[in-house]
């Protein structure tokens, strides 16, 4: 930009920008010989040397001066009325909405799982959510494509584009003011192809109740939401979510047919790849090297996804809770711990190994950085009124 505040005359030519050549007597002869390329014109009895496309300044102009350029966008924005929002429903957040959160929840607690549509999903989270009156006015908003309509009208009308640049001596001035509107038009241009998206996106909402989208701009402004046991939650600023399902209460058992009763935990997996489940809760188990939150879960010769899919999250998320409910075999106290105290472990098996039949579960692992975890507070008498009813299940009964 300096280049174009400077006081000196520069030219145009087939699309680039052309500075004076300094004069050095070194390249004299090169100068006066016969020019074979167009890098070296000759204008007003002066020569000048090629130095920039007009094309790449325009297209590349945010990288030349981001700050300049951000102010420039916003001025045009305001300026053409095409300061408008979206519904800012991303990719990742519609994958986990209406292909993860159906795998893990249902209508009714019947033991047939009808397929959930986004329009079921949608009315089964205005059910179960108290959705703020202001969103329910914003889809309102949203849905009225007659004022987006007339913006575009408006960007559209002749003498709205900037006229090409003729080839010819100009002043620097000049050819920065001309830039400069060039710059602009193509933030127009950007913003009047996001504007088309959005009324059509907005025609395609007016289908659909205002219930739906009320529902919709609720969940990705607040970024959360857990419906029963299923949820997420953004990570910071980005678009990274942290994706759980709780567990629920449940039993096991040890190697002398003791129970022991497991607290609620949410089993997590997030968008930021390798898909590894762990524990959101401060939680112990056999499965667990420690006490803390954060903790992954012990998951025999996993090897977690490095793409996020909607399945490969729903696999991660079943691997861990399986392991937790039903991975701990009494028989041989596998796992970092054990739930009973013993000496030493009954057998180290490497997760690297061929597995024989007789050890298809999850292995034994002896491993210094386990921290002692004892288990004695879980433990519950076989006729505990939640074990007794069966509303807490005994998981590892059938584990071998």
């Amino acid at each position: 930009m300096l280049l174009l505040d400077a006081d000196l005359d520069l030219v145009v030519h087939s699309g680039f920008i052309y500075v004076p050549l300094l004069f050095d007597p070194a390249i004299e002869a090169e100068v006066h010989a016969p020019r074979k390329s167009e890098a070296l014109i000759e204008a007003d009895g002066r020569l000048f040397v090629r130095a920039l496309s007009l094309r790449s300044f325009v297209e590349n102009y945010e990288k030349i001066d981001k700050s300049a350029c951000e102010q420039l966008r916003n001025t045009c924005l305001q300026g053409h009325g095409l300061a408008l929002g979206e519904i800012a429903i991303s990719e990742t957040l519609r994958t986990i909405l209406f292909h993860v959160m159906p795998r893990f929840i249902r209508r009714s607690k019947s033991l047939t799982r009808s397929k959930l549509t986004e329009e079921d999903l949608l009315d089964l989270i205005a059910e179960k959510t108290a959705i703020p009156a202001k969103y329910y006015d914003d889809a309102t908003e949203f849905l009225d494509t007659d004022s987006l309509r007339r913006v575009l009208q408006q960007t559209e009308r002749p003498g709205a584009r900037t006229e090409s640049r003729d080839d010819g001596l100009v002043s620097a001035h000049e050819l920065r003011e001309w830039l400069l509107k060039a710059v602009a038009a193509r933030i127009v241009d950007t913003e009047r192809g996001r504007l088309r998206h959005a009324l059509h996106e907005r025609e395609q909402f007016v289908k659909a109740q205002r219930k739906h989208l009320a529902t919709l701009l609720y969940i990705a402004e607040k970024g959360s939401l857990e419906i029963d046991g299923f949820g997420f939650s953004r990570v910071g600023l980005a678009d990274d979510y942290l994706i759980y399902r709780r567990t629920g209460e449940y039993a096991l058992k040890d190697f002398f047919g003791r129970t022991y009763l497991f607290p609620d935990c949410r089993v997590a997996v997030s968008t930021i790849v390798p898909l590894k489940p762990v524990v959101l809760d401060t939680y112990k188990h056999p499965f667990l090297e420690g006490h803390d939150a954060g903790q992954p879960i012990c998951l025999r010769g996993s090897s977690p996804p490095r793409v996020f899919t909607a399945s490969n999250v729903i696999n991660a998320l079943q691997e861990g809770i399986n392991a937790l409910l039903y991975g701990y075999s009494s028989r041989r106290r596998n796992g970092y711990h054990s739930l009973d105290r013993t000496a030493s472990y009954v057998g180290t098996i490497d997760p690297d190994d061929d597995i024989t039949a007789e050890h298809e579960d999850y292995p034994v692992i002896s491993t210094s950085r386990a921290r002692p975890i004892n288990f004695d507070d879980y433990r519950v008498s076989s006729d505990h009124p939640k074990i007794a009813s069966g509303q807490v299940p005994v998981t590892n009964d059938y584990t071998p």
